[in-house]
């Protein structure tokens, strides 16, 4: 990224299924940020969020950019990049080392080289690792603790939450951004950045999970005493409930997405059940009429499905059983009506629909379920940011694209 009179901006790029969106923002001196503008382009052969014809989608991520800098007036040169897709997987780990400091006192040495062994745990043949989070440390008493440091113990464990993917396709996507001559800085899982923009530290500890109902995935992420103790992709969204909405009524795929939009709901009174939708004709769609009653059946049909799916799997976790937390839905998806009495209906937990924290600067993207994961990307960069020695330029260019490829080969 090249600054203007030493600006400190920061952009988000998520590469979605339905659109592609980039967020640009200023990161201020005392630690705020100010959101400048966003720039929106619909996706071209990104399936499920992976990119599926390279020219295609490069020349959709370039006008998504471009809409960007015409609204903020601001080069990109680099981007922070949201990664998704129905190929990645996570799993928890735990490692330890004996400490063997002269007291017995735990030093950072210790941390940094429980972290080492995190990031080189066996993952699966061609497998990459995305995150490395840390969950807590344990000391030989088997007491937890966020900060060890300065603490005595004969032995340290750390429990790690590892997010991983499948190295071609994650190269793929940083490839298709950095031949346009953008750096990637960094990234972060979606779901993980979602997070960042509608939990409060507080929903954190108590418990949470987070469901992000995009166009082509619905991630989730669920949280617990501060930590993520798991998250997962199902290649499952939007676009799936349009083509069963199309196979089930026998409609074009057009008219079955302006359908889903403007009448969808997976609730229905007693007062719809005979109701009728008229579907207006053009040029080769004669106008017809369908019953309300069988649009719900569909929508709701799939969405229930998708929701189970996720159940069952946070129930094959150990923290399940005592969970206490709360379900929070976003994504384009999650607009969808009677979604939260539905969710209500399948989840044993609180359902809310998330709200994004607010931002300082342009008010326009303010309450948009949408765009929860590339706000969110700005808040994970505004971090990363913040924790990073001062660089500016080609020095910092230099660094970026380097340190993602070694964390990225394959197995």
């Amino acid at each position: 990224m090249f600054w203007k009179n030493e600006r400190n901006i920061i952009v988000a790029l998520e590469v979605g299924s339905t659109k592609i969106v980039a967020a640009v923002a200023e990161l201020r001196a005392d630690g705020s940020m100010a959101l400048l503008g966003i720039g929106e382009g619909p996706s071209g052969q990104v399936r499920k969020c992976e990119i599926v014809d390279f020219e295609t989608a490069q020349r959709c991520i370039q006008d998504a950019l471009a809409d960007a800098e015409a609204k903020t007036g601001v080069t990109i040169g680099e981007v922070y990049l949201a990664i998704s897709g129905a190929h990645i997987c996570s799993t928890n780990v735990r490692h330890s080392v004996p400490v063997n400091t002269e007291n017995g006192e735990i030093t950072i040495d210790q941390l940094e080289e429980l972290r080492s062994m995190a990031r080189k745990h066996a993952l699966p043949t061609d497998y990459a690792l995305i995150h490395d989070l840390l969950q807590h440390y344990i000391l030989d008493d088997d007491s937890q603790t966020d900060n060890p440091v300065g603490l005595v113990t004969r032995r340290l464990a750390a429990d790690y939450h590892l997010v991983y993917g499948m190295a071609t396709r994650l190269l793929t996507t940083i490839k298709c951004v950095k031949e346009l001559s953008i750096d990637v800085k960094n990234y972060a899982l979606s779901s993980y950045a979602t997070a960042q923009a509608v939990l409060k530290p507080s929903q954190k500890q108590l418990g949470a999970v987070v469901i992000n109902l995009g166009g082509g995935v619905t991630d989730y992420i669920a949280y617990e005493r501060g930590s993520v103790l798991h998250s997962g992709v199902l290649g499952v969204g939007g676009e799936h409930l349009t083509n069963d909405i199309v196979a089930g009524l026998k409609i074009p795929y057009s008219k079955a997405e302006m359908l889903k939009k403007s009448e969808g709901s997976v609730i229905l009174t007693a007062e719809q059940r005979h109701e009728r939708i008229t579907l207006q004709g053009d040029f080769n769609f004669e106008e017809r009429q369908i019953y309300r009653e069988s649009l719900v059946t569909i929508m709701q049909a799939r969405q229930a499905e998708t929701l189970e799916i996720i159940l069952a799997d946070l129930e094959r976790q150990s923290f399940w059983a005592d969970f206490a937390g709360s379900i929070f839905l976003t994504g384009g998806a999650s607009q969808v009506k009677g979604l939260k009495e539905l969710a209500s209906s399948i989840f044993p937990y609180p359902v809310e629909l998330a709200n994004q924290f607010p931002l300082d600067g342009d008010q326009n993207y303010a309450n948009r379920p949408d765009l929860s994961t590339v706000l969110g990307l700005l808040q994970y960069a505004r971090k990363a940011e913040m924790d990073e020695p001062p660089a500016r330029g080609w020095a910092r260019m230099r660094q970026s694209i380097q340190s993602i490829l070694s964390g990225i080969k394959i197995m």
